[in-house]
C-alpha cells in the first residue's frame, strides 16, 4: 500500500512542477500585458495633450505612478516611448505627430 502511495504523490509532484512554472509565466504576460496598456493610454494621452497645445513638445520623459518613460522625437514629426517591461525587455511604441 505504502508503494502506491508514493507512486500517486510522485505523479502529483511532476504535475504539479510542471505546470505551477507555466502558471506563473502566463501570469507574468498578463501584468505585462496591462503594463503595455497603460503605456500606450499614457502615450496617446500625452499625444493628444501636445496636439491640443497642453503639454510641451520637446518633453524627454513622462513620469507616472513612480515610473519614467523616456519620450524620443525623432525627423518627420516621429514621437516614440521607450521603457522596460516586466521581463526587462526594452520595449518602444512609436507614432506620426501630424499637425
Amino acid at each position: 500500500m505504502l508503494p502506491d502511495y508514493l507512486l500517486a504523490f510522485t505523479i502529483w509532484l511532476l504535475i504539479a512542477l510542471t505546470w505551477i512554472p507555466i502558471y506563473v509565466h502566463v501570469l507574468k504576460q498578463l501584468q505585462d500585458s496591462e503594463e503595455g496598456k497603460f503605456v500606450n493610454e499614457l502615450f496617446y494621452s500625452y499625444l493628444i495633450e501636445v496636439k491640443l497645445g497642453e503639454a510641451e513638445k520637446g518633453i524627454s520623459s513622462i513620469e507616472k505612478d513612480g515610473n519614467s518613460y523616456s519620450i524620443f522625437w525623432e525627423k518627420d514629426n516621429t514621437v516614440c516611448i521607450q521603457y522596460k517591461n516586466l521581463f526587462q525587455e526594452t520595449k518602444r511604441i512609436c507614432d506620426v505627430l501630424i499637425e
